[in-house]
């Protein structure tokens, strides 16, 4: 009985001993979240290049038979005013009232300026596209431009969910209707 009470003990102590042993732990070879990642992002990338190219392409030829010249932004969409009146240009955080005529860049018409109707935000906290709105930054009360809009500053990967589809290039003629700065 003696001899089992210490066998038993001597388990116990051994038992401990193997437990406090420190693990290896093992860390991962690679990271597959951050190399999908980066795959992703490149190729979003190259697929933006190339579709800058074909728009620059499509510019330039486009303009060859006008006197109207598209300006590249710094928000990356073209512009060209048809109607350029000499009024104040909205600032961040105006109420402006717009519409816009949206055609592909075959020229076939998405939403007429009828369909699109007018619509009305406030700068900075816009709930259009953001192409449309840097476009709106550029413009004066009365004016009327065409702008390119490469598909991600337009509607993107997911389109409109009706008559847009995925990475879709625009072209718009928006006509800015009335500015109004708020009250601070």
């Amino acid at each position: 009985m003696k001899f089992h009470k210490i066998a038993i003990i001597y388990s116990f102590y051994i038992g401990i001993l193997f437990s406090c042993q420190k693990k290896e732990i093992f860390l991962p070879v690679t990271n597959s979240k951050s190399e999908y990642s980066k795959k992703l992002l490149e190729n979003s990338k190259a697929r933006e290049d190339k579709e800058r190219d074909f728009l620059q392409n499509w510019i330039s030829k486009r303009e060859d038979s006008l006197h109207l010249k598209f300006v590249p932004t710094s928000s990356g969409i073209w512009i060209r005013f048809i109607s350029h009146k000499k009024s104040p240009q909205p600032k961040n955080k105006s109420w402006i009232k717009y519409s816009a005529e949206i055609k592909t860049l075959s020229g076939d018409v998405i939403y007429s300026f009828d369909e699109f109707g007018e619509k009305q935000g406030v700068l900075g906290k816009f709930k259009e596209i953001r192409g449309i709105e840097s476009a709106l930054y550029m413009m004066e009360k009365g004016d009327i431009a065409e702008i390119v809009l490469p598909s991600f500053s337009a509607y993107g990967l997911y389109g409109d969910e009706n008559k847009i589809g995925s990475n879709v290039p625009l072209l718009v003629t928006l006509t800015l209707i009335d500015v109004k700065p708020l009250s601070k």
